[in-house]
């Protein structure tokens, strides 16, 4: 990654919460994995562990329970979505941050459908790699401009900044009830799915729709459809 100036505003709010989110390198190549885990360092993040191998990956996730891992694509291939599925069946509440230098339309067209919460691009700075675990710590989804412009070049229709400031305002949970709204599921079905009552449902709908800023619930449908791929 290069190393534009920093985002000293975006830093300095961020700064209180870094030691209390606990991160996982896991970069193909030794030197970029140790690079990168020291910058962070510097930055005051807390970095726990940094691997470059897949099932060092997997054990370290397993011992350490980091909250967040940025996932070198190149470091397991396609066995980078056996990683996040596994840990999702697991109940691990690890988010995961998708690292790609060398795209495949089909590979990302997959990571936006897993659950990743980041996606950043080689040609992004540092200043993104910092604002996204701010905005993945937060419950947020985050694009960096360079996967932003790498999907304008695959032909990817792509939401517009304001849009993706609007997603991230929503927590995992109202990403999920979302979700379930773009896939036309009822308040009654989305209770009985997650577990919870009616009216938590029903709340739930009504949270989002506020702060996505929308003038009720029955636009949710629409606007879910609209952001299905970002969810």
């Amino acid at each position: 990654m290069n190393q534009p100036p920093i985002d000293q505003e975006a830093t300095k709010n961020f700064a209180l919460r870094r030691r209390d989110f606990s991160i996982l390198v896991a970069q193909s190549e030794v030197f970029n994995c140790e690079v990168l885990s020291q910058l962070l360092k510097e930055q005051g993040y807390n970095v726990v562990g940094r691997a470059v191998e897949m099932e060092d990956t997997l054990q370290q996730i397993r011992v350490k329970r980091p909250q967040c891992v940025i996932l070198e694509s190149e470091i397991s291939g396609q066995r980078t979505f056996d990683i996040v599925q596994e840990m999702q069946e697991a109940n691990y509440q690890t988010k995961f941050i998708l690292y790609t230098s060398k795209p495949d339309l089909r590979m990302i067209a997959k990571a936006m459908q897993m659950g990743f919460f980041g996606f950043l691009y080689a040609s992004d700075g540092l200043d993104e790699l910092y604002r996204c675990f701010q905005t993945v710590s937060s419950g947020g989804c985050y694009y960096s401009n360079g996967f932003m412009n790498l999907l304008k070049n695959f032909g990817v229709e792509v939401i517009s900044d304001t849009t993706r400031n609007e997603l991230s305002r929503l927590s995992d949970r109202e990403r999920e009830v979302l979700r379930m709204i773009a896939n036309g599921l009822t308040a009654n079905e989305i209770a009985d799915q997650l577990g919870i009552s009616y009216r938590t449902a029903v709340n739930h709908k009504a949270h989002i729709a506020k702060k996505l800023e929308l003038s009720s619930c029955r636009q949710l449908p629409r606007y879910g459809i609209s952001v299905k791929s970002y969810l």
